[in-house]
């Protein structure tokens, strides 16, 4: 996973120290600094740490029925997933769910967890059968994921 990279002015502003302070700490080995190409200063998303401020993800199960005669499949689909994140010890998980085809792509579910994933909300992403999130391109979420 790529970190989010923060200029020294931004650092400075979320920590709400100096300029010095902040090249101090990197040269004290308190915070990664990171040349760019050009030169320039970036610091590695360890302001959080330094701020004490825990980044909360979750895991997310989905699940997919097509036609509404397959609720049941709902319920089936939903207890694979608790039991697979129970047995690998994810604790409490949330569901998502939609009923309709796989060949939509304006499922709420399935944007809710489109969203939840590039804000980088999600740990993990369970799902019972790959076809369930996708018809198509399943292996092109399962990198955005």
């Amino acid at each position: 996973m790529m970190k989010r990279l923060y200029t020294l002015k931004e650092a400075k502003m979320l920590l709400g120290v100096t300029t010095k302070t902040i090249r101090r700490w990197g040269k004290g080995g308190k915070m990664r600094v990171v040349r760019t190409i050009g030169g320039r200063r970036m610091l590695e998303s360890e302001i959080k740490r330094i701020l004490g401020l825990k980044e909360e993800r979750v895991v997310v199960g989905y699940v997919r029925v097509s036609p509404t005669t397959q609720k049941d499949d709902l319920v089936r689909q939903k207890q694979l997933i608790h039991s697979y994140a129970k047995d690998k010890g994810y604790g409490e998980i949330q569901i998502l769910s939609d009923v309709g085809s796989g060949l939509n792509e304006d499922r709420k579910g399935f944007l809710r967890l489109l969203e939840m994933v590039t804000v980088r909300k999600v740990f993990r992403v369970i799902v019972a059968y790959e076809d369930r999130l996708s018809r198509f391109g399943f292996g092109t979420l399962r990198k955005l994921c």
